[in-house]
């Protein structure tokens, strides 16, 4: 039996979740890699209004994220260990 219209959309709509947190996985992974530990106070002077507003955005989308999740009635907590 073919699909239907449903069964597409209900696959293109999985498929964009899954990418969403695909994305979400690679923004994190990213974010890992960042170490601003090693940088001199002159270097992160220079740039802290652009890193403030990066992180600024960073931290308002986060939030964004998991509001919506909790607003479903879910709990975002870290994952337990093995």
């Amino acid at each position: 039996m073919p699909a239907g219209p449903r069964d597409t959309l209900d696959r293109l709509r999985t498929r964009d979740r899954i990418e969403s947190i695909a994305r979400l996985r690679v923004a994190a992974r990213a974010l890992g890699d960042v170490d601003v530990s090693g940088w001199d106070e002159a270097t992160l002077k220079d740039h802290l209004e652009e890193l403030s507003k990066v992180l600024c955005a960073l931290d308002a989308e986060l939030t964004r994220v998991a509001d919506e999740v909790r607003a479903k009635g879910f709990r975002v907590a870290e994952p337990k260990a093995a």
